[in-house]
């Protein structure tokens, strides 16, 4: 069994490995109006666009959506309460992993677009192997 079909899929898992600082991340961007009772950073955050479409007509499609982050706002974020949600750039006050503070969940990630509703980093990590399993069984 040959392993040159793995050295394609070796550099890719070394790409996806590399921090987000090294390549620049990319974040999802919308906002619905916030609770009025939290005064949480995340709702209080702008992004760095003047607009920020609304997070109703999300469309991970449409580059309206997407931004590319700064130095100062290097961790992707999104919050979710009852009747709306937020993603943004954020600054370091927003963690890795999610919390659960006054009726919103706040969660923070660091890998391109991981702000998005579709599967979670953890989700995509377990298909790497999976695609290594397979790789290695066609070879």
């Amino acid at each position: 069994m040959s392993r040159r079909p793995l050295v394609p899929l070796l550099a890719l898992a070394a790409l996806l490995a590399l921090p987000p600082a090294v390549r620049g991340l990319s974040c999802y961007v919308c906002a619905d109006p916030a609770p009025s009772d939290s005064d949480h950073p995340l709702l209080r955050a702008v992004s760095g666009g003047a607009m920020i479409p609304t997070c109703a007509e999300f469309d991970s499609g449409n580059d309206k959506f997407k931004e590319k982050c700064t130095a100062l706002n290097p961790i992707c974020a999104k919050g979710s309460w009852n009747g709306g949600e937020k993603r943004v750039c954020s600054d370091s006050t927003i963690k890795e992993g999610c919390v659960e503070e006054n009726g919103v969940t706040y969660c923070g990630c660091t890998t391109d677009y991981c702000n998005s509703a579709g599967l979670s980093t953890p989700a995509l990590l377990l298909l790497l192997p999976a695609a290594l399993v397979a790789a290695l069984h066609t070879a």
